[in-house]
């Protein structure tokens, strides 16, 4: 599987997707979140080793961390935190950026700033629906906080706990090329708005990867 299409002309390459695993363990105690952290680095260093384009150029990576499923604070919050720091302290920030996806993925709030790598907030999400979504002088009802919340949530949710890391290069191209408001109004709604997938769906849709 490959990454990076549709943005050749914006001097990005088609490359292949690592896909990676990690067997540390929330629980396990402080020594398999230094595991992790090894797991995450080692495969990162062999990304950039292997370069952006070529046969063997690898263009993205997804690392899934099982272990990590049942704790969605300690993912969100500590390990992404140290994660962001490592990126900034070695000033991989043109080099690198992470994304983050989890089974129980909460859209943040917008009362803090929950760091790079994350969902947009419940207020930038709400205020992109009621812009690109509602149609003026409609009687069309807007979406609820929650509905809007589980929209953003259920973009960033996988059978896993999983660290993508792609390339600044890429990420940069992504954003120059989309409408961010728009797509993510539509996303939302595709997922749980009106005539959308539904809540109920995209559960069951979950459980059924994660027996797999």
């Amino acid at each position: 599987v490959k990454s990076g299409q549709g943005l050749g002309d914006m001097g990005v390459p088609v490359a292949n997707i690592m896909y990676s695993y990690s067997e540390a363990l929330a629980d396990g105690g402080e020594n398999d979140v230094y595991l992790l952290m090894a797991d995450v680095w080692g495969a990162i260093s062999d990304m950039i080793s292997a370069g952006p384009a070529g046969k063997n150029g690898v263009s993205s990576i997804l690392l899934s961390a099982p272990g990590f499923d049942d704790d969605f604070s300690l993912w969100a919050g500590p390990v992404f935190a140290m994660l962001e720091s490592g990126v900034g302290a070695i000033e991989a920030e043109e080099m690198i950026g992470v994304v983050c996806f989890h089974p129980k993925y909460v859209t943040p709030d917008g009362k803090s700033w929950p760091g790079f790598g994350h969902m947009h907030s419940l207020v930038r999400l709400k205020k992109w629906c009621n812009e690109h979504t509602l149609q003026p002088h409609s009687n069309e009802i807007p979406l609820t906080d929650d509905e809007v919340a589980a929209g953003g949530a259920w973009q960033r949710r996988t059978p896993h706990a999983v660290i993508n890391v792609l390339r600044a290069e890429q990420l940069e191209a992504a954003e120059g090329r989309r409408k961010t408001g728009e797509l993510y109004a539509r996303n939302v709604g595709v997922l749980v708005g009106k005539g959308g997938i539904g809540l109920d769906d995209l559960q069951s849709a979950l459980e059924n990867e994660q027996s797999v």
